[in-house]
């Protein structure tokens, strides 16, 4: 299984200051998990997971930002615009990950994650705000999704699924915070299951506890 790790430099230094500054009396602002799409022009856009489709005043540059990536977007509406024409003030990558069953995993998750809310469902995805202790930022953790249990066709039945985080021999001096994603395409049968139930390490090195998570599947996942 090809193993796919997150290093601090990507995901907690990467607020990207695109097009303003955000001030703390501009409430006007909006914040959305988004992805990169092509419009009709073939110019880039972002669809939000709530299904808005926002075009950028200054273009999203073909260079860095490619189809399919996906981003936790900071903007404010232009007003008067008639077609969902934003400025954005910060675009954060939200590293995506497929779920990998517990059978083909060969890594470790035995350190801890904190999370920072409720996992939620939203654009295809299950998503995690989490934080973690580091060190070094030279040293690239782990974030997995392990499935442990199937749905196996049969309708009603429970997904049970571990996140977990691999510290990889780094400390804990500092926290810091990110984003990743999971496609509902990577949990097998999730067509057929009520709920996700996701077990998380979490607590303090001197008492880790495991805390559980329930997620209802949207009926429009089961559809599909």
């Amino acid at each position: 299984m090809k193993h796919l790790f997150l290093s601090r430099s990507f995901l907690f230094c990467i607020s990207i200051a695109l097009f303003g500054a955000c001030t703390q009396e501009d409430y006007s602002l909006n914040t959305e998990l988004c992805v990169v799409k092509k419009s009709g022009d073939l110019s880039l856009c972002l669809l939000s997971d709530q299904g808005n489709v926002l075009y950028p005043t200054s273009s999203l540059d073909a260079e860095i930002y490619k189809e399919g990536q996906r981003y936790n977007v900071t903007y404010k509406v232009m007003e008067g615009s008639v077609s969902n024409q934003v400025n954005i003030f910060n675009m954060q990558p939200v590293l995506i990950k497929d779920a990998v069953s517990r059978a083909l995993f060969t890594g470790s998750m035995g350190d801890l994650v904190w999370l920072v809310s409720k996992p939620w469902i939203g654009g295809g995805y299950l998503n995690f705000e989490f934080s973690y202790g580091y060190s070094d930022s030279n040293i690239k953790h782990g974030i997995y999704l392990v499935q442990e249990t199937s749905a196996n066709g049969n309708a009603g039945k429970n997904i049970y699924l571990t996140f977990g985080h691999d510290a990889n021999g780094d400390a804990t001096e500092d926290k810091a915070t990110a984003l990743v994603s999971f496609p509902f395409t990577s949990v097998l049968g999730i067509q057929d299951a009520d709920s996700l139930i996701v077990n998380v390490l979490e607590g303090t090195v001197a008492n880790p506890k495991q805390k559980t998570y329930r997620l209802a599947v949207p009926d429009e996942v089961k559809a599909n």
